[in-house]
């Protein structure tokens, strides 16, 4: 992400070299506060291809059901038929494992 800010030190034109006829910086009291009186944003923001990529991601996540009903629906019919069996090991490194 890149931040810039119209009235930072280096983009201000009062502050940059040349001549001794400069006029002097404003104090706090004297700068407008409103941004509108000075005809740009207070800062400019833009988001990185990455950041976009994992808001895009996020916003696919979030539209996604929070049940996958066909999953279900095939462990119950497993359960009344008998058929499902728990593996002890998968679960035991499922629950160990530190990088879930």
């Amino acid at each position: 992400m890149k931040i810039e800010d119209p009235r930072s030190v280096t983009s201000s034109p009062l502050l940059q070299t040349g001549p001794a006829t400069q006029a002097p910086a404003k104090t706090e009291a004297q700068r407008p506060q409103d941004n509108s009186a000075v005809g740009q944003p207070a800062a400019r923001v833009e988001l990185s291809a990455r950041s976009r990529e994992m808001h895009s991601a996020l916003e696919a996540a979030n539209a996604a059901p929070d049940v996958r009903a066909d999953k279900v629906n095939d462990a119950r019919q497993r359960i009344a038929a008998g058929t499902y069996t728990v593996n002890a090991d998968v679960v035991a490194r499922g629950i160990l494992d530190t990088r879930a």
